[in-house]
């Protein structure tokens, strides 16, 4: 089965409130089997959501709308359903009945406008919202099924749970389940990584993609089987495969602002910062986490008293590394600097300088620390650093990061 989902309400469409529906539901559709093809956002009107949903019947299999329910004038996904399937709204007794007991039961009177909440396309099945006072439904046709849910997430939630998936279940047959895996990559571009899985990313099941954020990389695996036990096996494999084609550089299921901290105290050693800029990206993303707060020794914030060039950014690194481990006798001592000012390409050199028992390592790269997440970049560079490092720490020859 294929799914598209709907979300309506200018208000979405505004950005005075977010859609968190629809991510629920992807993810809730892709446990239970059902593929997500496209998300829509449209906004309270008639026409547009009518269209709309043609549009995605055309595609899918299965419809599922949330939002416009209630009893105001701009509430108009019944009537646009009704458009979609070419029937008209018919008024439904227990509906109405159903509306009224639940202000009762809030000892509030029900006011005339709720009416409109009783009126449901000609042949559309009434789910019953024991959370609200807004009815959903669910409507078919030869091209397939739109289900209708409330646009407040708990009681779409709730409805979904209790409701929806019965009915894919039982009258719809949908027995496959998908499962999804992340894992984290990292010390590669994105190209090149890319280049290794190629192949992998262009298989239809199980699926695999890649986003970039701060130079680190999420692989989203996903399988889909007919069991929980046969997806995972198929996920397995594919793992097994990303590591052998990308080795030290693929991290894992762990973050890599977990896994250093993790490292860190698995190995008993302790670690002292030196940070030439007063971002502070290293000592920022080890106190964020409370093992990699414990871990740290002590911090040295020294934004430049003039500018420096590269190579004193290099040397300004090391040293400041190596004082602040001498200083707090830490076993590691990681020294951060940036030169004083950008090249005429607007990119600014940023040494990282690890001191450890017996040697050092250095590297060097450009980043524009005029965008906002330039600095998440320097974070990137120094924590991948001391990952290579306690991955390898037999081996204190200076490693390309």
């Amino acid at each position: 089965m294929d799914a598209e989902i709907i979300a309506i309400g200018t208000e979405l469409l505004l950005g005075a409130t977010v859609d968190t529906n629809s991510a629920y539901l992807a993810s809730e559709l892709a446990k239970a089997g059902v593929n997500v093809f496209r998300t829509s956002v449209v906004g309270d009107n008639i026409g547009r959501i009518a269209a709309t949903i043609n549009e995605a019947l055309a595609r899918a299999d299965l419809v599922i709308c949330t939002g416009g329910l209630g009893p105001t004038r701009d509430d108009v996904t019944r009537e646009a359903v009704a458009q979609a399937f070419n029937r008209p709204l018919e008024f439904h007794q227990e509906l109405l009945d159903q509306v009224a007991a639940r202000f009762a039961a809030f000892r509030r009177p029900m006011s005339e406008s709720n009416r409109r909440q009783a009126y449901l396309p000609q042949g559309a099945r009434a789910i019953e919202n024991p959370r609200g006072t807004a009815p959903a439904f669910l409507i078919e046709d030869q091209r397939g099924t739109v289900v209708v849910l409330p646009g407040v997430p708990h009681e779409m939630r709730f409805l979904f749970e209790t409701a929806v998936l019965l009915y894919l279940r039982d009258e719809r047959g949908v027995r496959d389940v998908i499962l999804t895996r992340t894992l984290h990559a990292t010390g590669l571009g994105e190209s090149v990584i890319g280049e290794r899985i190629a192949d992998l990313m262009e298989q239809a099941n199980p699926t695999l993609g890649i986003s970039a954020k701060r130079a680190r990389y999420e692989l989203r695996m996903g399988a889909k089987a007919t069991s929980v036990e046969e997806a995972t096996a198929m996920l397995d494999a594919l793992e097994a495969t990303i590591r052998t084609r990308l080795g030290t550089y693929l991290i894992g299921d762990e973050p890599l602002e977990q896994m250093v901290p993790r490292l860190l105290a698995e190995r008993q050693l302790t670690l002292a910062l030196y940070e030439g800029h007063i971002a502070a990206p290293i000592y920022r993303a080890m106190s964020a986490n409370p093992q990699g707060a414990a871990l740290l020794r002590g911090v040295v914030i020294h934004p430049l008293d003039e500018a420096a060039d590269e190579g004193a950014s290099v040397a300004l690194a090391l040293s400041g590394a190596a004082s602040v481990s001498n200083r707090w006798r830490s076993t590691l001592g990681l020294g951060v600097q940036a030169a004083g000012t950008p090249n005429e390409s607007g990119f600014t050199a940023v040494s990282v300088a690890l001191v450890f028992p017996g040697g050092n390592r250095q590297a060097t790269r450009y980043f524009d620390l005029r965008q906002p997440d330039g600095w998440g970049f320097v974070s990137t560079l120094g924590l991948e650093t001391l990952r290579r490092y306690l991955l390898e720490p037999e081996n204190p020859a200076p490693h390309e990061t």
